[in-house]
């Protein structure tokens, strides 16, 4: 009976464990993307690595028009994967399009949650900006990725079922 049990927990967790570990060949294609469209300031290359799977189209069109603001900023000099925080929250200072996703999101009478679970983050850090009086500061920001049929994506939200 235990060796039973113990192996419908494995063939229960196998789904799981891949819709959470990216081939590291997937993960560095999905950096080397997001640098190049950072470098060559191409929005459309961050709209190509975006799951829009139920997005509505005035947040794919929000999306679309924020990834234009963020590649003609200033020179990303850093970008890489980092851990997603357990109760990472999206904040209207992250994302002024949303109030929060937790995972969902509620506006207009809709509930929204991330298309895909949240399986990393991209966290982009810019070159430093004067700040002003002889100051500078760096900023950084870092967007949700998910993973789809073994293919990383940038995340969006999506109503609730």
């Amino acid at each position: 009976m235990k060796t039973f049990i113990l192996a419908l927990a494995v063939v229960c967790s196998l789904p799981v464990l891949s819709v959470r570990a990216a081939s590291p060949a997937e993960e560095a294609r999905f950096l080397n993307a997001a640098t190049n469209a950072f470098a060559a300031h191409d929005a459309d290359a961050l709209v190509a690595m975006t799951c829009w799977d139920g997005t509505p189209d005035k947040l794919k069109n929000d999306g679309k028009e924020q990834y234009a603001t963020i590649v003609a900023g200033p020179r990303a000099t850093d970008i890489r994967f980092v851990n997603p925080d357990p109760k990472y929250e999206w904040t209207v200072d992250e994302d002024p399009r949303l109030i929060q996703i937790d995972p969902d999101w509620k506006t207009a009478g809709v509930a929204y949650h991330s298309n895909l679970p949240v399986t990393k983050q991209l966290k982009i850090t810019f070159a430093p900006m004067d700040a002003g009086g002889g100051n500078s500061m760096t900023i950084s920001v870092t967007y949700p990725v998910g993973e789809k049929d073994g293919k990383l994506y940038l995340i969006e939200p999506a109503p609730a079922k």
